[in-house]
């Protein structure tokens, strides 16, 4: 497969990973999961800010004159991720208010859309919370 990586498709790689751990003894799959965790830790790692996941909600708005309401997936000291069906532009810069994971002090922030995909939108905080 080394030479036709650019020629192939998600899917035409999906199966060709599939076709190879089908061929796998059970000890192989085993050590094959072990390495894959610990290698989406390492990634997860090189955050600079480690992230928790929780439910919380949240109120955000990019003009004041059109507040939302969501749901706060995962929170960090520099940003969080909104569960949201909203389209959202990158850089769109945001008001947000929630309450704090642990102590459910209430907490507002102004932050930056630095991610939009479909199940949301990251945002960056313009400064770090402290208690995070």
């Amino acid at each position: 497969m080394e030479n036709n990586d650019i020629e192939l498709g998600r899917n035409e790689v999906r199966a060709f990973i599939f076709e190879i751990i089908d061929d796998m003894s059970e000890t192989e799959m085993r050590q094959l999961l072990k390495d894959l965790e610990n290698w989406q830790k390492s990634k997860n790692e090189k955050r600079k800010y480690p992230r928790r996941s929780t439910l919380i909600d949240i109120t955000y708005s990019a003009d004041q004159r059109r507040i939302f309401e969501d749901f706060v997936r995962n929170i960090s000291a520099d940003g969080l991720f909104i569960e949201t069906n909203l389209l959202s532009e990158l850089g769109q810069k945001l008001t947000m208010t929630f309450s704090h994971p642990g102590s459910g002090a209430p907490i507002k922030v102004l932050g930056k859309v630095i991610r939009v995909d479909s199940g949301g939108i990251g945002v960056k905080f313009n400064k770090l919370l402290s208690d995070f």
